[in-house]
């Protein structure tokens, strides 16, 4: 059987391993317009920051591809599909064929409508080994830095930003941090802190245009407010990868669509990661990522695995700052129940969100103790209604809720 992965990222590499642990004797291909073997995503503000060196961020070097019979085309563009021959053909005009296909094409990051985004030099996104280079170069030769977006990948890259000398500032769409993983009195907690590391912030802020001036970008807010620095780094969001499974005829809405075997509606394609569409949900995270490819590659070399469905959980990575964050923190259910615990002066902030008896969502922030331990008790919907009035106590053993 011959096996084709488009993406090199976490769901296509669990992809590989689990078609080779399946079947032994596959021929197993993976293109990437990467120039560098599979390294971790949520550890580029480290590189940013210069605390690693990029083959310290690989999770398997080119080796672990040889060692397991995986054949890893780097630098290369997949050009267009041809599904009735089962077949791909690289922009090189190189062509190979496959009995089954993986599209694992990641996500990109997402420009908002500003006047002058596009056009103007000194405007850059996080998502590769490539883009930090860049970003690295220009700050070695720049003072200032504004941030668009107050996101996790946002404010881990800003902290980088400043280990290396920049004065950096925030602008925020919403009234908050995090507005996704915290709510209101989490993130006034949770904005101290980052100020406290020397940060600044513009919330609420709508940002309007960029303008040059020299080596100065100047970014006007909606309010009349202007911000300069000498580059601006984007983070707001990020969009599935789409436009080849939609010149290929694959179905397609924000994402690819896949269903609970990660197939797409085009026989022997699936598809995994950032770019899959599951019950209309895009998880965009690693943990969702890894599972989806796992089920693909396992039903790709003859499995039955069905996804189920991942707690979304979320973590910031800077360092003396601690936050988790899962499930739904969001709802607006009146019939949810919260339960909290708030320490300002330690920065701490516990909150449970409980309905009928089971957890569905969870802020930690400062204090994340039992923060694995209630992801699964989310994961498996155990009942701690009995618990909920110490289940955030410092000494509680979570673990007996779990036997």
């Amino acid at each position: 059987m011959d096996y084709i992965i488009i993406g090199n990222g976490v769901a296509g590499t669990e992809a590989a391993k689990a078609i080779r642990q399946r079947d032994p004797s596959a021929e197993i291909k993976i293109f990437t317009q990467d120039h560098y073997p599979f390294y971790s995503r949520p550890r580029l503000p480290e590189l940013l920051a210069r605390e690693v060196g990029v083959e310290e961020i690989f999770v398997h070097n080119c080796e672990w591809y040889h060692k397991n019979k995986i054949q890893l085309y780097l630098n290369c563009t997949v050009k267009n599909i041809d599904t009735k021959n089962q077949k791909i053909t690289l922009v090189d005009k190189s062509n190979f064929t496959y009995n089954k296909l993986l599209l694992a094409l990641g996500s990109s990051g997402v420009l908002p409508p500003i006047e002058g985004i596009n056009t103007i030099e000194g405007i850059f996104t996080l998502r590769s080994v490539e883009d930090v280079l860049t970003i690295t170069k220009r700050a070695a030769l720049s003072k200032t830095v504004t941030l668009i977006g107050g996101g996790l990948l946002g404010l881990e890259a800003g902290n980088g930003l400043g280990k290396l000398g920049l004065s950096v500032t925030v602008v925020e769409f919403f009234d908050r941090l995090l507005p996704r993983q915290l709510d209101g009195e989490g993130s006034v907690i949770l904005q101290k802190q980052m100020e406290d590391i020397g940060l600044k912030f513009f919330l609420g802020a709508q940002s309007k245009s960029i303008k040059n001036s020299g080596n100065t970008k100047i970014l006007e807010l909606k309010d009349g407010r202007v911000i300069e620095s000498n580059f601006i780094l984007v983070s707001a969001g990020i969009k599935p990868n789409i436009i080849l499974a939609q010149e290929t005829g694959i179905s397609v809405n924000k994402g690819i669509l896949a269903n609970d075997r990660m197939e797409t509606n085009i026989t022997h394609i699936y598809a995994a990661g950032d770019v899959a569409e599951h019950k209309g949900r895009i998880y965009g995270i690693w943990p969702a990522a890894q599972r989806q490819g796992v089920i693909a590659g396992s039903n790709m070399a003859g499995g039955n695995e069905m996804y189920m469905g991942t707690v979304p959980s979320t973590s910031l990575k800077v360092a003396g700052i601690h936050l988790t964050s899962m499930g739904d923190i969001l709802t607006e259910d009146k019939t949810v129940e919260q339960v909290k615990v708030k320490n300002s002066s330690k920065n701490t902030y516990k909150k449970l969100f409980i309905k009928d008896g089971k957890l569905v969502g969870a802020i930690f922030l400062g204090d994340t103790k039992n923060a694995y331990e209630m992801g699964q008790l989310m994961e498996k919907k155990v009942d701690v209604s009995k618990y909920k009035e110490k289940i955030l106590e410092t000494d509680f053993d979570v673990k007996v809720m779990l036997q």
